[in-house]
């Protein structure tokens, strides 16, 4: 396979401690070595046979892969509006080296059958590393806990039955006396839905007393982890939303292995940036300012776990008629870098850790740093470069896009997926030589 050096590079991996201009040489997909300087004779020793490129990555940063664990690729049945290849030509060009798909598929995602073809299509079509959450109640429906066998499969790494809470208590309990013996993570979408608050209309019993709809994220987070405690099942809890939910799980943490993630379209926009009718539909919705100001809080304060961009493709016909959901991959990192490390709200070792260390240890994925012997799955990051969104050259089918015309400052210039190179900007080509 050959090898890869980077020289004199920001290299940014909290897990290792290293935040420093440092040389990093991969070696047949894997981090070989990581020094201050690695002589060139040495690299091209070490890499036998093999090609070794070498890239100058000064002022340029090295980033451990980011990591997206809340991504809808749509395949099967959706294909209009992702595919798996298209998805995760998108995420590498964003800077994900790894993504976790949801299961709201057609047919869900509840089966071993279905998870051996998804994994077998991803073999042959992603870019990237490509993991799944499977459904935690038959065929997403919410009225039977699903077996568990199709967790067992190797690229799964969670349970969760996507846009949709389970709405009846009786069922949450055994979903999460069932992942408790098979040691996966729950991972329950707790917004309200149109499908949950029919239920709800039709006396499925929650276990608390409902609110307003779309009100009652953190009373089902109270169930659900409480739920969870009381079975040793771990819990992470996708797109927090509401200033209560962050109390919530806040007061609990003592008791419950739970953690969360957010999105940056939570974290950066709000109900009041907007006229009623032109507010992007996105579920759960964009909130008033204080929960928006709140989850900025509980991230300045270390609450929050990770960053996810919840990339939920749609055609234009879709969101014409409704449909909810806002597409990431290919913003999410850009975002972080400009609204939240640009101005010093975040720290760039914590901004990795959110989209990269902290998903791989909660999830159990591989990744999140970049050691000697891990893969060399890693983003080249020009954190200076300006550019304008323009959903319209996106890799990602999609274009449903809150950020259209935003200048953002910050951009992955290359990824590499185990020592392969998935995307590489134009610029890199004044800073590659053959060795």
């Amino acid at each position: 396979m050959g090898g890869q050096l980077i020289r004199a590079a920001r290299l940014i991996d909290p897990i290792a401690g290293t935040d420093d201009v440092r040389d990093v040489l991969a070696v047949n997909g894997h981090i070989r070595l990581v020094r201050p300087r690695i002589p060139r004779p040495e690299a091209r020793a070490l890499c036998g046979e093999g090609p070794l490129s070498m890239v100058d990555g000064a002022g340029l940063w090295l980033l451990p892969g980011l990591i997206d664990a809340h991504v809808h690729l749509r395949e099967p049945g959706f294909t209009e509006k992702e595919t798996i290849a298209t998805g995760t030509e998108a995420a590498a060009a964003g800077g994900f080296t790894t993504v976790v798909c949801e299961p709201n598929t057609d047919p869900p995602v509840d089966s071993p059958e279905i998870v051996q073809r998804l994994a077998d299509r991803a073999r042959q079509t992603a870019r990237v590393n490509v993991y799944f959450k499977v459904a935690m109640t038959v065929g997403r429906g919410g009225e039977e806990a699903a077996d568990m066998r199709a967790a067992a499969h190797e690229r799964v790494v969670a349970v969760s039955d996507d846009g949709d809470p389970v709405v009846r208590a009786d069922v949450m309990e055994e979903v999460c006396r069932r992942a408790a013996e098979a040691d996966v993570l729950l991972c329950p979408h707790c917004e309200d839905s149109p499908r949950a608050l029919q239920q709800m209309t039709r006396g499925a019993e929650p276990g608390f007393t409902p609110g307003e709809p779309y009100t009652n994220e953190a009373r089902y987070i109270q169930r659900d982890v409480e739920l969870a405690a009381s079975r040793g099942c771990r819990i992470h809890l996708s797109h927090v939303s509401l200033a209560e939910s962050v109390d919530v799980v806040r007061s609990m943490r003592s008791r419950a292995w739970v953690t969360f993630e957010v999105t940056p379209h939570h974290l950066l926009l709000c109900a009041e940036d907007y006229e009623p009718d032109e507010t992007p539909l996105v579920n759960p919705p964009i909130r008033p300012r204080r929960h928006r100001d709140a989850l900025r809080s509980a991230l300045l304060a270390g609450l929050v776990d990770a960053i996810a961009s919840d990339h939920a493709p749609h055609t234009a016909r879709d969101k014409t008629a409704g449909a909810s959901g806002l597409i990431g991959l290919e913003t999410t990192l850009a975002l972080v870098l400009t609204h939240l490390v640009g101005p010093g709200m975040l720290a760039p070792a914590d901004a990795v850790r959110l989209l990269s260390a902290a998903p791989a240890r909660i999830f159990g994925l591989p990744g999140g740093s970049l050691e000697p012997g891990h893969a060399a799955d890693m983003v080249l990051v020009d954190p200076e470069r300006q550019w304008t969104v323009r959903p319209e050259a996106f890799r990602s089918l999609s274009r449903n896009c809150p950020w259209a015309g935003h200048t953002l400052r910050g951009k992955a210039v290359a990824t590499w997926v185990a020592g392969h190179r998935p995307f590489s900007d134009e610029m890199l080509k004044d800073r590659e030589d053959l060795l």
